[in-house]
């Protein structure tokens, strides 16, 4: 089952102007594999949206320095993030593994 937090993401990609967004589809499995640094940059995410109601970002540039800081401690760059965000739009493999990387939920504060 696809968490809710996947769903909203996955909804967040495809309103990027992704394909998926202009209504195309294909019954085929398409996009990037899900992988062990697929899962690292995944967790990365799912910490910082378990986060993201508690914080107190002046602006949208703090929620980018906040990201940032977050995958620097983690070894990536907001590069590799935005890859792996933007391959959500078309990789069911991807949606899966951030389905199951969120699905406990977020620690108690």
């Amino acid at each position: 089952m696809v968490s809710l937090a996947a769903l909203a993401l996955l909804g967040a990609t495809a309103g990027c102007g992704s394909e998926a967004a202009a209504g195309t589809s294909s019954s085929a499995p398409t996009g990037t594999t899900a992988d062990a640094t697929t899962g690292r940059i995944a967790e990365v995410e799912w910490a910082r949206q378990c986060t993201v109601d508690t914080a107190n970002h002046a602006d949208e540039t703090a929620f980018t320095t906040d990201l940032d800081a977050r995958l620097a401690a983690a070894g990536f760059t907001h590069e590799q993030w935005k890859r792996w965000h933007d391959a959500l739009a078309d990789s069911p493999e991807l949606i899966s593994q951030f389905a199951e990387i969120s699905a406990t939920g977020c620690p108690a504060a």
